[in-house]
């Protein structure tokens, strides 16, 4: 192992621990509403190369992640559920969420606490503007 990359530089990944959430989230948003089906959500997932998708609510506030392997979870349960069960159905009860101004550390430290690799970025009103993943937090650290 090349010993000056398993070193690195503590205190450069500390100043970017600091940084804004918005210099490191994915905009904008692919975002589809609660009531959209596992099938469909999977479809557009497919279709751009996605992992993640936030979920909406009918006024356009953010009330989720969807993630790949939930849909996968669902699907291996019942197979036939991809056409007919809605996103709401497999949301946590709890969004992961932070919001815009958020340090890029406390996006982190949710995905830890909640076990997530994705949280969407709100706005004041609630409304997704972006998503930060792990692979995001990863490519920050690689920058």
């Amino acid at each position: 192992m090349d010993r000056r990359i398993a070193q690195g530089r503590p205190e450069r990944a500390a100043g970017l621990a600091w940084r804004q959430i918005s210099e490191v989230m994915s905009t904008p948003p692919h975002c589809v509403a609660t009531s959209t089906t596992l099938g469909d959500a999977l479809a557009l997932m497919v279709r751009d190369g996605l992992r993640h998708l936030v979920v909406t609510d009918d006024g356009g506030r953010c009330v989720g992640v969807l993630a790949d392997r939930s849909i996968v979870a669902a699907w291996a349960a019942e197979p036939a559920t991809l056409s007919y069960r809605r996103v709401s159905s497999v949301l946590d009860r709890t969004p992961a969420v932070v919001a815009a101004e958020a340090a890029v550390v406390d996006a982190a430290r949710l995905m830890r606490t909640a076990c997530v690799d994705a949280v969407a970025v709100v706005d004041i009103r609630g409304v997704a503007v972006g998503v930060v993943t792990g692979s995001d937090l990863v490519a920050l650290l690689a920058r």
